[in-house]
Formats: C-alpha cells, sequence, structure tokens
C-alpha cells in the first residue's frame, strides 16, 4: 500500500461509522464503474463519448429514456 494510502485510511478510521458506511459505498459505487468500463467495448466507449459531447455542447438533445421505451 502506498503512503498516501496509509493516509488515508488512517483518516476514514477516525470517521463515524455512518460516514464509514457512506464512503464504502460510494468506494465501491466507483470501482463499478471503473470494472464496468475496461470491460468497454472501446468503439462503444468512443460512441458514448461523442454522444456526450453533443449533448453538453447543444448540438443535440438527449431523450428521456422512460419516455423512449414507452415509445417504442
Amino acid at each position: 500500500m502506498t503512503v498516501i494510502a496509509q493516509k488515508i485510511e488512517k483518516e476514514i478510521r477516525q470517521l463515524s461509522l455512518e460516514e464509514m458506511l457512506a464512503l464504502h459505498e460510494k468506494l465501491l459505487a466507483t470501482i463499478d464503474e471503473k470494472e464496468n468500463a475496461r470491460n468497454l467495448d472501446p468503439a462503444y466507449a468512443d460512441e458514448i463519448r461523442r454522444r456526450i459531447k453533443e449533448i453538453e455542447s447543444g448540438k443535440t438533445e438527449g431523450t428521456d429514456a422512460f419516455q423512449a421505451l414507452k415509445e417504442m
């Protein structure tokens, strides 16, 4: 374990149980996201990034997922 990780662990041990549990949930979600991204086909990841940029730039609008499913 790196020195930084050891310092973080020391700080975490000083948190309340509720804070530790909240942090634990966030870390698990982040680990899951990173693992999913690692297994994602590079072409699909590129397409996702392209679409996000189009939405953020205002070039296109997103569609509500629930509405799209209703229309299918």
